[in-house]
C-alpha cells in the first residue's frame, strides 16, 4: 500500500502545472526514464559536426582547416588534428550548414549539409552530422599543351584554363552537395604551349575518378577587334594521362572533314591550301609570307603517310635545291618544314609538296601534290625597294660587233630588286644611262640618257625567271617545274644605243624613274606587300656583272 502512495504523488507531482526541463536535455527534470509524457521539445535544440580529413591515399591530412558558416553568421574555423578529425559543437539543429575543407598544397572542397533535430517524430539535442572521410588531392602535378592555331603557326598569346574535377570527395556522411574543382589559367608561350602547374598529377585524379577539362579561347592576335582562331574545348580522363603521358598537343578548330579528297585545310603559304591541281591559282603575297627563322605550317584534312612526304624547296629561278627539314605530328596531320638555309626578306621561292593519306583511295583520300610560290618576310613590316644588282647577258659573238664583257646593242640588261615586285597597269617605268649611248660626246641628248628634255629610256618589264639563267646549250632545268606568280626581283630591258659600253674600264650608273609614272594607284610597280614604288633608284653596272653567253 506504501508504494502505491508513493507512485500517485510522483504523478499528481507531474500532473500539476507545465513540466519543466532546466537542463535542456528534452527530459522533464525528475524524471528517470522518459515516455511520451515525460519528453519535452528543448528550447534550443543543438547538434554537432564531425569528419576526418584524409589525402586520396586515404591517409590522415593533419592541419587541414575546416571552416563552418552557417547563413550571416561568422565563420568558425578549427584544425584538424594528427589523425585527420575535426569537430564543431554547440551548432544549431536543423541549421544549413557549409563547410570547406583547405590545405595548403592541396585542393579545396565545399560541402553542405543539415543538422539533425529528430530522431523519428521526437526533437532531440545532440545531433550529428557526420562529414566524411573527406579526401583532397594534392596539387604537385603538371600538364602542357602544345597549341597549333588554323594557320599551323602555334597559337602564341592563346589563353586557356584546364579544371580538374573532382579533385576532392566526401566518401560517405550527411552531405548534401558537394564541390572540388581546382581551375588553373595559362597563356600560350612563343612556341605556342600552355603550362598548366599546381594541379592533380593523374594518379592522384584516378583514385577519384577526376577528369581535366581544357579550355580555349578565341585568340585576336593582332588586336584588330577579328579573332583568327576559334575557341577549343575538350578533355582527358585521368587514365589517358597516366598512359599518354601529360604533354598533349591539340589544334585549335579546323572546321573540316575527315573524309573526302587530301587536301591542306591551313597553313601560313596559302596557296597551298585546297586540293590538288596542275597550276594552283595564286592568292596574294601577303597570305604566302613566311617570316625569317619561321618554319612553314601545313595542316592535313587527315592524317598522311609518312615515307609518302616529298618536299622540294628551291630560290626564285628553280636552280639549286634548299634544305629542308620535314617533320610530322599531331596523328601525321600536321606537317612542319624548316629551311636550312633560312628564308630572305623580299625573296621569293618555289615549294614543292607531295604526300598519299593514310588510308590511300578509302574515303576518297588518295594523294596530294601541288608547287607554289611563296616569299620571305613579314606581312607587318614592308622595307623600302632597292636595286641590288644589274647584269647584262652576253650574246654569242657571231659578229666582230659583239664582244664578251662589253655591253653591245642588242643585249639585254636585268635589274634585280632586293624584293619581288608586281607589274600593274600599262604605264611603265624608264631606265637611263648616265652614259653617252649615241657617240655625240656628250649626256643628255637622246632618249635612254640621264638629262634628255624628254625623260624617255628604256622600258622596264617583268623577266621572271621559270628556270635558270641559261650559260649552256641544252639550258639547266628547274630543280622541278616552277610557275609564275606575277611577281618577281628580277626585271629587264634591252639596250638599244648605238654605242657599245665597256663595264670593264669603267662602271656604267643607271637610273629608274618611277617618279615619271603619272597614275601610279593603277599604274605602276608594286612590292609584294602592296606599296607602290614611286621613287626614283640608282645603280651601277660593274666590270663584273655580265653573263657568259650560252657555251654550246
Amino acid at each position: 500500500m506504501k508504494k502505491l502512495v508513493m507512485a500517485l504523488v510522483s504523478a499528481m507531482v507531474i500532473g500539476c502545472g507545465d513540466p519543466e526541463d532546466a537542463n535542456g536535455d528534452g527530459i522533464a527534470d525528475g524524471v528517470q526514464e522518459p515516455n511520451n509524457v515525460s519528453v519535452v521539445v528543448p528550447a534550443t535544440p543543438k547538434g554537432t559536426i564531425s569528419g576526418q580529413v584524409l589525402t586520396t591515399q586515404q591517409k590522415p591530412l593533419p592541419g587541414a582547416a575546416v571552416t563552418l558558416t552557417i547563413g550571416s553568421a561568422a565563420p568558425k574555423t578549427v584544425t584538424a588534428d594528427d589523425s585527420g578529425n575535426f569537430a564543431f559543437t554547440d551548432v544549431p539543429a536543423g541549421a544549413q550548414v557549409l563547410l570547406t575543407f583547405a590545405k595548403e598544397g592541396f585542393a579545396s572542397l565545399r560541402a553542405s549539409s543539415i543538422i539533425p533535430n529528430s530522431a523519428g517524430n521526437v526533437p532531440i539535442n545532440n545531433g550529428n552530422a557526420s562529414f566524411g572521410p573527406v579526401l583532397l588531392s594534392e596539387l604537385n602535378g603538371q600538364v602542357k599543351v602544345l597549341l597549333v592555331g588554323p594557320t599551323g603557326r602555334p597559337a602564341e598569346g592563346a589563353r586557356a584554363t584546364l579544371e580538374v574535377d573532382p579533385a576532392g570527395v566526401v566518401l560517405f556522411g550527411l552531405s548534401e552537395e558537394t564541390s572540388s574543382k581546382v581551375v588553373v589559367e595559362a597563356v600560350a608561350d612563343a612556341q605556342g604551349v600552355l603550362t598548366f602547374d599546381r594541379v592533380p598529377t593523374p594518379i592522384e585524379a584516378q583514385r577519384l575518378n577526376g577528369e581535366y577539362r581544357l579550355s580555349v579561347s578565341p585568340l585576336d592576335a593582332n588586336g584588330d577587334g577579328v579573332f583568327e582562331t576559334g575557341g577549343l574545348y575538350t578533355y582527358y580522363d585521368a587514365q589517358t594521362l597516366l598512359t599518354g603521358g601529360t604533354v598533349k598537343t591539340e589544334s585549335l578548330p579546323y572546321g573540316y572533314a575527315t573524309a573526302g579528297a587530301l587536301s591542306v585545310t591551313h597553313s601560313n603559304v596559302g596557296s597551298l591550301k585546297g586540293t590538288t591541281s596542275p597550276i594552283p591559282s595564286f592568292a596574294h603575297p601577303l597570305f604566302n609570307m613566311v617570316r625569317p627563322g619561321e618554319n612553314i605550317y601545313i595542316v592535313f584534312n587527315q592524317a598522311v603517310q609518312a615515307n609518302s612526304v616529298i618536299v622540294g624547296l628551291t630560290d626564285e629561278y628553280g636552280s639549286v635545291s634548299q634544305g629542308v627539314t620535314k617533320t610530322l605530328s599531331q596523328g601525321n596531320t600536321v606537317l612542319t618544314l624548316t629551311p636550312t638555309q633560312g628564308i630572305q626578306v623580299g625573296k621569293e621561292y618555289n615549294l614543292y609538296i607531295r604526300a598519299v593519306a593514310l588510308n590511300g583511295s578509302a574515303n576518297g583520300g588518295g594523294s596530294y601534290s601541288k608547287t607554289v610560290p611563296f616569299f620571305g618576310g613579314d606581312a607587318a613590316s614592308p622595307p623600302n625597294i632597292s636595286i641590288e644588282s644589274i647584269r647584262f647577258q652576253d650574246r654569242p659573238p657571231s659578229s666582230p660587233a659583239n664582244v664578251n664583257g662589253r655591253l653591245d646593242p642588242g643585249e639585254t640588261v636585268y635589274v634585280v630588286f632586293n624584293q619581288a615586285m608586281g607589274r600593274y597597269g600599262s604605264e611603265s617605268a624608264h631606265v637611263l644611262f648616265d652614259a653617252d649611248i649615241n657617240s655625240s660626246g656628250v649626256v643628255g641628248d637622246v632618249g635612254g640618257e640621264v638629262g634628255n628634255k624628254d625623260g624617255t629610256g628604256f622600258l622596264l618589264t617583268a623577266s621572271e625567271p621559270l628556270a635558270p639563267i641559261q650559260t649552256k646549250t641544252p639550258a639547266d632545268k628547274p630543280v622541278f617545274t616552277i610557275y609564275s606568280s606575277g611577281y618577281t626581283t628580277r626585271y629587264s630591258f634591252t639596250y638599244t644605243g648605238t654605242q657599245p659600253l665597256s663595264p670593264a674600264s669603267a662602271q656604267i650608273s643607271l637610273k629608274v624613274t618611277f617618279a615619271n609614272i603619272t597614275e601610279p594607284a593603277t599604274s605602276g610597280y608594286a612590292s609584294i606587300w602592296g606599296v607602290p614604288q614611286t621613287v626614283e633608284l640608282t645603280g651601277n653596272i660593274l666590270p663584273t656583272s655580265n653573263i657568259p653567253p650560252p657555251a654550246p
